[in-house]
């Protein structure tokens, strides 16, 4: 994975991370906060935008996830935002985004390890 792969990951896991923060923050009935609500489909199309922005060989290396959804979330609220099913999102907010978050921590330590291994073949020192 090159670095702007690598870019877009982290920034993935950013927003999935905040949108699940900002859920939790506000309890178990976050969905019937209106502000909350906005504040959480913002963060979740951004998790589709990166995705979307991430190169499809970089997608391929973490294969669990339903790649096609995660982007295609994005467009979902972007261009029918008053029909967002909100049960839905609670679904993706509870199951999928953790999910996805440990997936893709799982395919950035692969890389490190990657890159840590690729450092000592080519003789150089390892920090």
């Amino acid at each position: 994975m090159d670095d702007r792969d690598r870019a877009h990951f982290e920034l993935l896991l950013g927003h999935a991370a905040a949108a699940i923060g900002y859920a939790k923050a506000h309890g178990r009935a976050w969905w019937k906060n209106p502000e909350t609500v906005d504040a959480v489909l913002m963060r979740v199309t951004q998790v589709g935008e990166e995705a979307r922005k991430t190169s499809p060989g970089a997608l391929a290396e973490i294969p669990n996830i339903a790649w096609p959804d995660v982007k295609g979330i994005r467009s979902r609220i972007v261009h029918d935002y008053g029909t967002v099913d909100i049960f839905i999102i609670r679904g993706v907010v509870a199951r999928q985004l953790p999910r996805l978050g440990s997936a893709v921590k799982r395919a950035l330590a692969a890389d490190d390890k990657r890159r840590r291994e690729d450092t000592k073949k080519d003789g150089q020192t390892v920090r």
